[in-house]
């Protein structure tokens, strides 16, 4: 849509980019507790199991807490923009929102196994794929909307 857009908005003038960066370091640190995580539950220690997984939803928890805020600061700020502001606010919110989705999915799955305590070592693994993939594909979403010139 950018590419063959006649206009495009700079994103740095609309977006906050440096809470956006904190948002990606809370879930880029995230995949590094889960990994904590997924170790201490292969070799059976359970103390370190909680400690890693409880603070990669805690991270989670983080990123969706500044996306609440960033979508509340874009909808209240200044220069009020929702979906329909234009195809760049449409574009930002189905691409942010449905990874979002996918971040509290995997907030809600890694949850429910912390909740279900021992045993469920290779559920973690399991769910440990999709927290990486999920964290991964912020990434290019972050680059490709936040940091990107126009030019």
């Amino acid at each position: 849509l950018r590419v063959h857009a006649d206009q495009w908005p700079d994103a740095q003038e609309r977006l906050d980019v440096l809470q956006a960066a904190i948002m990606t370091a809370a879930l880029v640190t995230s995949s590094f507790t889960m990994t904590l995580a997924v170790r201490a539950a292969r070799a059976g220690r359970e103390g370190a199991r909680v400690a890693w997984l409880t603070l990669t939803v805690l991270l989670g928890a983080a990123f969706l807490a500044g996306q609440l805020s960033e979508y509340r600061h874009l909808t209240t700020g200044p220069r009020p923009m929702s979906p329909p502001t234009d195809v760049f606010a449409g574009t930002f919110y189905a691409v942010t929102g449905y990874h979002g989705l996918h971040v509290l999915a995997g907030v809600v799955i890694l949850a429910g196994l912390l909740i279900a305590g021992r045993g469920r070592a290779r559920a973690l693994e399991v769910a440990s794929i999709f927290w990486h993939f999920v964290d991964l594909a912020w990434i290019p979403i972050f680059s490709f909307v936040y940091l990107l010139p126009l030019t």
